[in-house]
């Protein structure tokens, strides 16, 4: 009878080799299993992995967003608060919602907004030029493709920038420093814990969902953005569970501080009527082309200061900040963040009060601004101005359908589904728009109306994005110039 072979993958005192079996204990000293949590984090299971990272990234991102938040706030009351004498439209969830004040010293609302800008700009050249720009889009970008590259300095820089530009009244918003802070604090976490590739894509956009959840105020919103974002088309059901853990920390941690209500308050609206159902869906058409000159004018404002390579570079954001404080002169309500303008859209009466070409031309203006600041060179997110965009242009229709005696009840409902169809077909994000609109209102009155509104924004906007750098969806392959291609974790991306 033939001898027993060991194959390879065998141990040599498994089997008889030309002979009987060793006695057991005999040969080399049986190793023993070192239990699970004394291996290195990226060996572990699946959810004591995700538990123990998810924390710690979450942690740091709602870390990341309220210092954002505080910077803000501090530089905007001691910039256009006290040598501008304005003060910005506020929301209830940072504990009363006001309309903007008048401007006390005009003339140095031009100089402030080029200052800040420039200052703005400055810090990211010198200390790290991947930080500028809107954030959002470089974030998708670096998760793609080197989501274990990410320097650690790009929170710091990014948030002093962002504060600069926007306290001093550049016109943009929060979640893209936001998403970039904090998708940095997850490729410096994977990093530390000795994480691959394929799970630092993860932990990147754990992190970017954690801080955009916590300082919007709405942490299932932030979950589900980590999945959509990444993709034009499809989701990644990977996010989910690390998403969870790591927004809901970060929640924690930021509404701990600022407080638990939503964003714009409690906003109950009336049931939706088979009537008003046309409105809302000729509501999402209006905004999905608004939001299809958005991605336009933001892409050719950048072509535009980029192709006048004669100029030097501080004085571009030097001329996007002149404009934009010039523009914001005649509509101070462009200047900043804007989400006071979007909480003051849902009051009827300041709506009813305001001069309709005001209405008319606010979202155009923001367009511009946000355009004009991000083009040139400043630092501030294009994702946040997508909701104040919207809910300008759905007061806007509610005011017009009020005057013609359509059968419409509160702007509510028409500033909600107007906030989320810019933001959902925008970026291509509509789940993300529809769960975000009801968090930060408070209430699921608003379902019906967004998901109408949302669906017909999405259909109009096509293929069109905010964020170049997204993929088609997962698993897609790009073919590059030549059919050239570079293999990412299992995607091939240009």
């Amino acid at each position: 009878m033939p001898a027993v072979r060991p194959s390879p993958s065998m141990p040599l005192d498994a089997v008889g080799v030309d002979g009987p079996e060793r006695p057991p204990g005999s040969g080399e000293r049986a190793r023993v299993a070192r239990p699970w949590w004394r291996e290195p984090v990226h060996s572990w299971p699946y959810l004591p992995k995700w538990l123990l990272v998810g924390a710690v990234i979450g942690a740091v991102a709602g870390l990341g967003a309220l210092a954002l938040h505080e910077s803000l706030a501090l530089v905007t009351d001691g910039v256009l608060g006290r040598l501008a004498g304005f003060s910005p439209a506020t929301v209830a969830g940072d504990g009363h919602a006001a309309p903007a004040s008048g401007i006390a010293r005009p003339w140095a609302v031009p100089a402030l907004v080029a200052g800040g800008a420039v200052f703005g700009a400055v810090v990211v050249r010198r200390l790290a030029p991947e930080a500028g720009g809107a954030g959002t889009d470089a974030a998708i970008k670096a998760i793609h493709h080197e989501p274990l590259r990410m320097r650690g300095r790009v929170p710091v820089v990014k948030l002093v920038a962002s504060a600069l530009t926007l306290g001093s009244g550049g016109s943009g918003g929060t979640e893209g420093p936001a998403a970039q802070i904090s998708a940095a604090f997850g490729s410096v976490s994977a990093r530390t814990f000795g994480l691959g590739a394929a799970d630092a894509r993860v932990a990147a956009t754990a992190s970017l969902a954690a801080g955009v959840g916590a300082i919007f105020k709405a942490p299932f919103g932030g979950v589900v953005l980590g999945m959509e974002l990444l993709y034009r088309r499809g989701v990644a059901p990977e996010m989910l569970v690390p998403g969870l853990i790591a927004t809901a920390v970060a929640y924690g941690e930021f509404a701990a501080v600022r407080g638990f209500g939503p964003m714009f308050g409690h906003q109950a609206a009336d049931p939706t009527t088979l009537a008003q159902v046309p409105f809302l869906l000729g509501l999402g058409m209006l905004v999905g082309l608004v939001a299809r000159c958005y991605c336009w004018s933001l892409r050719n404002a950048k072509a535009l200061f980029d192709a006048q390579s004669r100029i030097p570079w501080p004085v571009k954001p030097a001329v996007g900040g002149l404009a934009v404080g010039a523009l914001g002169l005649l509509l101070p309500e462009i200047l900043g963040t804007g989400y006071g303008v979007a909480q003051s859209t849902l009051d009827a009466g300041w709506l009813l009060g305001a001069p309709l070409w005001i209405l008319l031309a606010l979202p155009a203006a923001k367009i511009v601004g946000t355009a004009l600041t991000v083009g040139s060179g400043g630092t501030a997110g294009t994702f946040g101005p997508t909701i104040v965009i919207g809910a300008a242009a759905g007061a806007a229709c509610w005011r017009l359908a009020e005057m013609s005696g359509a059968p419409v009840e509160g702007p509510e409902a028409f500033v909600v589904a107007g906030m989320a169809a810019c933001l959902g077909s925008a970026a291509h994000v509509p789940l993300t728009a529809v769960i975000t609109a009801a968090e930060v209102t408070g209430t699921l009155d608003h379902l019906i109306p967004t998901m109408i509104s949302v669906a017909a924004a999405s259909v109009v906007m096509g293929e069109r994005t905010l964020f170049p750098s997204q993929l088609p969806e997962p698993g897609r392959r790009l073919e590059g110039v030549g059919g050239q291609v570079v293999e990412v974790g299992g995607y091939r991306v240009l």
